[in-house]
């Protein structure tokens, strides 16, 4: 039969080693991951012009009544778009049409402000209300029929004293969307 022997261990030796390898391999896979992903995640952004306080002061009925001017506010819900057009200087009821958010109503909502700003080279200015319940995506599907042109569209010219905003492209339909006391 075979015949075992037992070794004593030093004493001492009950050190033991950790292996680092797979620790580097596991963070290097991990900055990788994480440089690259930084790199592919674009942010947004938008330019957003906050009002001032002027110490001009207000129009008068005069004024208004010399230059009257188109006033197109666009009332958002959850699955329709109303457009009200009125005058400034005329206290008659708004003119309101409404389509659906689809793409064929966001394409006959901007037909229509497209029919504006072509009576009107100066036109540049629509009022987006909304309720809080209308999805994020909805909303940007509406500033988007307002700002960038169908295709089929020829961009309408800006007159030559018109001064555009700066930061818009000079083809957009609506260059200036006011959200309540807030200018995109």
């Amino acid at each position: 039969m075979g015949h075992f022997r037992l070794r004593k261990r030093k004493k001492g030796s009950d050190s033991f080693e950790i292996n680092v390898t797979p620790m580097i391999d596991m963070f290097s896979v991990l900055i990788s991951f994480l440089l690259i992903t930084a790199v592919f995640s674009a942010t947004g952004a938008m330019r957003v012009e906050v009002p001032f306080l002027s110490s001009k002061p207000p129009p008068t009925k005069q004024e208004i009544d010399n230059k009257p001017e188109k006033v197109v506010t666009l009332i958002v819900d959850t699955d329709k778009v109303t457009v009200e057009v009125s005058m400034s200087n005329s206290s008659a009821k708004a003119k309101k049409d409404e389509y659906k958010i689809d793409t064929s109503g966001l394409d006959q909502l901007q037909g229509q402000l497209y029919s504006i700003r072509q009576e009107n080279a100066k036109f540049d200015k629509v009022t987006v209300m909304t309720e809080m319940e209308v999805p994020y995506e909805t909303l940007t599907k509406v500033l988007d029929a307002c700002r960038e042109l169908r295709p089929g569209r020829q961009p309408i010219p800006w007159p030559s004293d018109y001064k555009i905003p700066v930061g818009i492209d000079p083809s957009s339909l609506i260059p200036k969307i006011v959200l309540g006391n807030v200018i995109l």
